[in-house]
């Protein structure tokens, strides 16, 4: 049983290193690490050691979150409340013993997004093992439309996933020349409102520990300026607007025509 117990509300995240050293419930190795919650909110927790489960139980011995690493890490999420938690890490197969592991704790983020935008801060860190470095936060999008994301951290993917499973929109920043462009050049996404899965794959290989951020900003109407290349939809709509104005044009000169050569009063004739 570890000694030191963290407060994950005061933390961005923390690890628990150890070995699977003592008997569990169902006969495998096991090792059971405390933290505890000062404030509500989100967390993830991430195995990165393949064949081993972890289950996070809290004060009435519920289990409030689980994950079993197979072949890769594993991970999965919780909203947490006040109170001292179990880390329960245990290997798939019994007859185990002595195996390290590490259990990474993080803040799960609940980015909201409105009709103006949002915005996200993380931290990148240095990976090594089977981690592959994947960060998840939560996304509410109460108010939807077209928007442009902006990342500041080079050599890094991101997505937004569905409930479905399905990805409503992804971006990166592979290129580093690219992320200072113009927003406007910039590629959309639309979005309808609802709840998300925000997936931020940042570099493996940072130095230490550097934070980041990520805006989603409303797309801005193209500027008549603008060099940027005339989608067709808008070529149609403007040429269909100039052969409107021509044509009113023309329609306003005839009638001018025509209203200057009868300018004689017109005669009634009362018939009797």
């Amino acid at each position: 049983m570890g000694v030191t117990v963290p407060n994950a509300s005061t933390m961005n995240w923390f690890q628990f290193r150890g070995i699977t050293n003592e008997l569990g419930d169902n006969g495998a190795s096991t090792d059971y690490r405390q933290f505890t919650v000062s404030k509500p909110g989100e967390f993830n927790f991430k195995i990165n050691d393949i064949h081993t489960n972890i289950k996070i139980v809290d004060q009435n011995n519920k289990v409030v979150a689980e994950a079993k690493a197979n072949n890769e890490s594993a991970s999965a999420n919780a909203k947490l409340g006040p109170g001292t938690y179990t880390a329960v890490i245990s290997q798939a197969t019994r007859g185990v013993n002595e195996r390290e592991y590490t259990l990474e704790v993080t803040e799960r983020q609940n980015v909201m997004m409105l009709a103006s935008g949002g915005s996200m801060k993380g931290t990148a860190r240095q990976v090594a093992g089977n981690d592959p470095g994947v960060q998840k936060h939560t996304l509410n999008v109460v108010q939807g439309g077209e928007f442009v994301a902006n990342m500041s951290l080079p050599y890094t993917r991101w997505a937004i996933v569905g409930k479905d499973g399905k990805v409503a929109a992804s971006g990166d920043t592979m290129d580093p020349t690219k992320m200072g462009e113009d927003m406007l050049k910039k590629p959309s996404f639309k979005i309808t409102p609802g709840q998300y899965e925000l997936v931020v794959v940042p570099p493996k290989n940072v130095d230490g520990e550097v934070p980041y951020q990520m805006n989603f900003l409303p797309k801005i109407a193209k500027d008549a300026t603008s060099s940027t290349e005339e989608r067709p939809i808008d070529k149609i709509l403007r040429e269909r607007e100039d052969r409107l104005r021509q044509w009113a044009a023309q329609d306003a000169s005839k009638s001018a025509k025509s209203t200057s050569s009868t300018s004689k009063p017109y005669k009634m004739t009362v018939i009797t």
